[in-house]
């Protein structure tokens, strides 16, 4: 019965705190999170068989969260709908979470991960933002821009007042070449801080989020979850005399934090290296790069480039159909990075796409997909102490 689920599963639980070590307070690597998953699945199907109910799944969720307040999601109740560890599924959805998903893996070997992803992803289509001019007038100040690039402050004005046009018009024609945009929107990257200026006019609750908050909230507590994934981390990381060093390193670590999830091309599954995730996110390259020759090489994906090693960055770019777009730190290069996704209506790089999930929805605070990783890794970091 439901009584002896609990009892079973709250001393199994009770078992796995003292054999890794852990208390309601700490944070847990992603091994010792796979430990416990695989322990608890385990546990579930010699007792229940290989399809155990949503209730008794939900149960052991809770029992997890309960002995765990940590891993506890604030945006659920700890094991409905938002919860990383198990989710009904609903809607015609399939349920999700870390238990469903070992149980799923378990009962089909040989299949692909069920994270594969198929189809093209578009970070956010929607944009909340209401136009403060005609149609006609944005068309008119739009052909202005193509044909002028002085006086510069009438060029901020025209860009201002036309954004939500242009965020409509390039998404409204659908998947389209980089180069129409550009021919269209000419001073979306002559002019400088255009980008940024789009997106804080469609966004504007969101654009100042990752730059105000991640040297001061988040990014000493990424590098002590960074420290349990990698130990050759040096320690005196944390010593780092600016906020800013830091910072550029926990940026550095979220591949590891957030590994890549199979995803499809055909009917070929692409499993991503280390390297390619590093690579596609933050692109560190030495002082001294050729830089035409690396843009002739760069991917159509939009991603950062970083002139320097891992602990100084000596130059920061955002790369994009061939040109390098500088900002003055690695962190407002991420920023403007991730503000061109969504300017663009570009789709994530599917090998590094959790990545920007997670800043997406647990920094930017802006709606979109959340896997469970995600939402261990936000239940974490708001249970850590400053």
């Amino acid at each position: 019965g439901i009584r002896d689920v609990v009892e079973n599963t709250s001393c199994l639980i009770s078992d796995l705190v003292g054999n890794l070590n852990l208390d309601g307070n700490q944070h847990i690597s992603i091994r010792e999170r796979r430990c416990m998953v695989r322990t608890l699945v385990s546990h579930l199907m010699d007792q229940y068989g290989e399809n155990p109910s949503s209730d008794t799944k939900a149960i052991l969720a809770s029992s997890i969260v309960d002995q765990f307040p940590c891993l506890r999601d604030s945006h659920g109740t700890g094991y409905n709908v938002q919860d990383a560890w198990f989710t009904c599924g609903r809607q015609h959805r399939p349920a999700t979470g870390f238990l469903e998903e070992r149980l799923r893996n378990v009962r089909k070997r040989h299949q692909p991960s069920p994270y594969c992803f198929e189809q093209q992803y578009l970070c956010n289509t929607f944009f909340p933002t209401e136009p403060t001019i005609s149609a006609e007038r944005a068309i008119q100040m739009t052909e202005w821009l193509k044909n002028n690039f002085w006086p510069a402050d009438q060029v901020v004005q025209y860009m201002r007042e036309t954004a939500v046009y242009r965020a409509g018009w390039i998404r409204s024609s659908g998947t389209i070449p980089m180069q129409q945009i550009f021919a269209e929107f000419p001073c979306l990257l002559d002019t400088p801080g255009m980008i940024l200026q789009d997106f804080a006019v469609l966004y504007p609750q969101s654009c100042g989020k990752l730059t105000e908050n991640w040297n001061t909230l988040f990014s000493s507590k990424v590098i002590r979850m960074g420290k349990k994934e990698e130990s050759g981390l040096l320690p005196e990381i944390e010593l780092l005399p600016q906020a800013d060093k830091q910072g550029d390193v926990a940026l550095q670590l979220l591949p590891k934090l957030l590994p890549a999830v199979p995803y499809r091309v055909g009917r070929k599954v692409v499993r991503p290296s280390n390297l390619e995730v590093q690579q596609a996110f933050i692109d560190v390259q030495p002082i001294g790069t050729n830089m035409m020759e690396y843009l002739g090489t760069a991917t159509e994906h939009p991603r950062v480039l970083m002139l320097g090693d891992r602990y100084c960055c000596s130059q920061a770019f955002v790369v994009i159909n061939g040109t390098a777009l500088e900002y003055p730190s690695l962190l407002g290069a991420v920023d403007g990075c991730f503000k061109l996704f969504f300017v663009f209506d570009v789709s994530y790089p599917k090998s590094c796409i959790q990545i920007w999930d997670f800043l997406q929805t647990v920094i930017y605070e802006i709606p979109g997909n959340e896997s469970p990783p995600i939402k261990l890794m936000r239940a974490q970091l708001e249970a850590m102490e400053e």
